[in-house]
């Protein structure tokens, strides 16, 4: 019977702590895709207002920044998926 309650116990320690990791999760990649809606809206500001010239040269900045948004995205998805 004691046994039973400290079973119980346990599993409800991993539940609380698999709900906290995955809010923690949930909250960067809410964070990352914030992060690229504001990269891609200063980018498309900066497109209008600079001279072409400079618009090019930024252009590479804003898309790695972009695409490495992206791939950590894509990092914490997989985890997420690794540990189901």
């Amino acid at each position: 019977m004691a046994e039973n309650m400290s079973n119980k116990s346990n599993d409800s320690k991993r539940e609380t702590q698999n709900n906290d990791d995955n809010n923690e999760i949930k909250s960067i990649i809410l964070g990352l895709f914030a992060l690229i809606g504001f990269i891609i809206l200063i980018s498309s500001i900066f497109m209008g207002v600079v001279g072409e010239q400079l618009a090019s040269v930024a252009d590479t900045v804003f898309v790695a920044a972009i695409i490495g948004s992206f791939t950590l995205v894509g990092t914490i998805v997989g985890l997420i998926f690794i540990k189901k």
